[in-house]
């Protein structure tokens, strides 16, 4: 009796857990993209410049690679104001970028 009530249970529990696992995963889902950025810090404290060094995306055409470099500096700009980088000189970013590939795909056929 035992046995059964520990099997019966065992297969709700099992429903259970199945039932809350989201059915989109962002790693079948997105594409996920590293750049590297440097910030450079004036002697007042105040951000001299941004560039972006490196995107790293083979496969990627003209339109996406700039929409890629426009959310590095996006993302350079928000990272400017941690108390990290408030010292004098250069500061090296790894940023990581997250799109959906249906997103990403779109950004070939829209001429802004």
């Amino acid at each position: 009796m035992r046995r059964k009530l520990f099997i019966i249970v065992g297969v709700f529990f099992f429903a259970f857990a199945k039932a809350q696992i989201p059915t989109k995963n962002y790693k079948i889902d997105s594409l996920q993209f590293k750049m590297y950025t440097r910030l450079f810090v004036g002697p007042q404290l105040q951000v001299d410049s941004i560039t972006v060094k490196k995107i790293f995306c083979d496969w990627c055409t003209e339109t996406q690679m700039q929409v890629l470099r426009d959310e590095a500096m996006r993302q350079s700009m928000i990272e400017r104001h941690n108390p990290r980088y408030k010292k004098p000189g250069e500061h090296r970013l790894a940023l990581y970028v997250r799109f959906s590939k249906e997103d990403f795909k779109n950004l070939n056929d829209t001429n802004e």
